[in-house]
């Protein structure tokens, strides 16, 4: 036996073990073979004290989502090294938009300083509640929330993710990417009131910590939102080309801007509007039912019903029908109340305490579509070929190429959609000097994307890219070109505004 206990095959199974080892014979096969039984030893007494880990669940803000490098790009939708580009992009529609709102034409200053940027309109002014409210992380504060309208924007967090930006990346200077006393600064200069934000991280409940302090100011007059932006980083140096690109590209889809820029105290645009009294589809502008289906009319029911318990008061579903375009009419309202089997009902009531009233909400959606009409592209707002000849030409473009086409109709779910498409050789190309290359513009309700947008047309598979190649237009060619969708209803394939989704399905009943 001491000759097997010491095989090296099995010795070290069998001394680790206590043995019991004996012949047995196989009276089948004549056979005789050797058969082990082992017992484990008892546990040793490091084995009985060795460390176990016993797993917790741990309770996360997602408020956090606003204060790390990887989050925040995730909640933009664009790398960190785009940012400058967002915080302009952002501002700025936010900018028109108060404009349209106060039915001014806008005038708009973009400035960027050693580690600012800053952006001015003439508006009525945010309110200091609306700041106020901006600054609550638990919840999106948006006017156009819900609402389904041809709006530059709806996703009711872009200043949340604005104000968050310096302090990650002041955060991302520190040694290692870590700096403990990290702190992102805005300033909001407006209604006579200066605004200082300070944005820092609570670490042990990462949650943010907001220093929201009021002083007077001077500025009566619309809105002044300043970033302070860490100028360590470059980001802001490498950022130029694109920054000035963009700023300048917004005048392309606005015929009413007044645009001014300054770099560094250079200035670098300097434009007047081209129309002041253009007109376009406005945010108090109502919203039209033929615009939503069940779901998108159940979103925007709840966001009223929710708004309105906030605000301790319970309106009828006749009030909510009164909003819509078309349904102003006492007469009118009636006969969809009747129809749908509403009448004198509050909209809390309509809506469904502990179950959706969907089919209420569907009935409501069919009776509101009846009792009006879809509304024409041509209302949408068009730029126009005059317009966009002048900011043609002034890119460099030659006056005898330029050529301009427009497209409008209707998607068989009734969203109107208005196209208009410009294009020519840029002034170098005739003259064979070949300093320019292609110069693109692309954007949907009256905003410039951050690059082209318009990756697939439909189910072709084609975008613009693929188009300007087939005609030559390459990307080191000297082409001028802008593009702009007009639509009620713009679906995006990313959080970036990117990636515009079109179908199939239009209609073009001018043609």
């Amino acid at each position: 036996m001491d000759a097997i206990n010491k095989n090296p095959a099995t010795g070290a199974a069998i001394c680790a073990a206590s043995t019991k080892i004996q012949q047995v014979e196989n009276p089948a096969e004549g056979t005789r073979f050797l058969q082990i039984e082992a017992k484990t030893s008892e546990p040793t007494a490091a084995s009985r004290t060795k460390h176990k880990l016993t797993r917790v669940a741990f309770r996360v803000s997602r408020l956090m989502e606003f204060c790390s490098l990887k989050e925040l790009q995730n909640q933009t939708g664009h790398a960190f090294y785009h940012w400058p580009l967002v915080v302009l992009k952002e501002l700025f529609d936010n900018a028109l938009d108060a404009c349209e709102e106060a039915e001014v034409a806008p005038i708009i200053e973009v400035v960027v300083g050693s580690g600012f940027i800053a952006i001015s309109d003439n508006a009525d002014g945010i309110a200091a509640e609306t700041i106020r409210a901006i600054l609550d992380y638990h919840v999106r504060v948006s006017s156009r929330e819900a609402y389904v309208s041809p709006t530059r924007g709806a996703q009711g967090n872009a200043l949340k993710t604005i104000v968050a930006m310096a302090y990650v990346l002041d955060r991302e200077a520190g040694q290692d990417g870590v700096k403990s006393d990290a702190m992102g600064v805005t300033v909001i200069e407006s209604r006579g009131i200066q605004h200082r934000i300070e944005f820092r991280v609570d670490h042990v409940n990462n949650e943010p910590i907001i220093l929201h302090t009021t002083t007077p100011c001077a500025r009566t007059v619309g809105t002044k939102v300043t970033i302070e932006w860490p100028s360590s980083n470059g980001l802001l140096k490498n950022a130029e080309p694109q920054f000035k690109y963009l700023t300048q590209s917004y005048v392309f889809f606005n015929p009413h801007l007044t645009l001014r820029g300054l770099w560094y105290d250079e200035p670098f645009v300097d434009i007047k509007a081209t129309n002041p009294n253009w007109r376009k589809w406005g945010p108090r502008d109502p919203t039209s039912p033929h615009w939503y289906n069940e779901g998108r009319l159940q979103r925007y029911l709840a966001a009223h019903v929710a708004r309105d318990r906030d605000l301790g008061r319970d309106r009828t579903v006749r009030e909510f029908v009164a909003e819509f375009r078309g349904l102003t009419a006492t007469a009118v309202q009636r006969k969809i109340l009747a129809e749908v089997g509403c009448s004198h009902q509050s909209l809390r009531q309509f809506f469904g305490t502990n179950q959706v009233n969907r089919e209420g909400i569907a009935k409501l959606l069919v009776a509101m579509k009846q009792h009006s009409k879809p509304v024409n592209p041509k209302h949408l707002g068009i730029i126009g070929a005059d317009h966009l000849r002048a900011c043609f030409l002034a890119a460099g473009g030659n006056a005898e190429t330029f050529k301009y086409e427009q497209r409008k109709g209707l998607t068989e779910n009734g969203i109107p959609y208005l196209i208009e498409f410009a294009f020519g050789l840029h002034q170098s190309g005739l003259e064979e000097r070949l300093t320019r290359t292609r110069q693109i513009v692309t954007g949907a309700n009256w905003s410039v994307s951050l690059g082209n947008p318009f990756r697939n047309f439909g189910s072709t598979g084609e975008g613009l890219e693929t188009t300007l190649t087939k005609v030559r237009a390459n990307t080191t060619d000297p082409v001028v070109c802008a593009l702009h969708l007009a639509s009620a209803y713009v679906q995006y394939a990313d959080r970036g505004k990117s990636s515009i989704i079109l179908t199939d399905n239009a209609r073009q009943p001018d043609d």
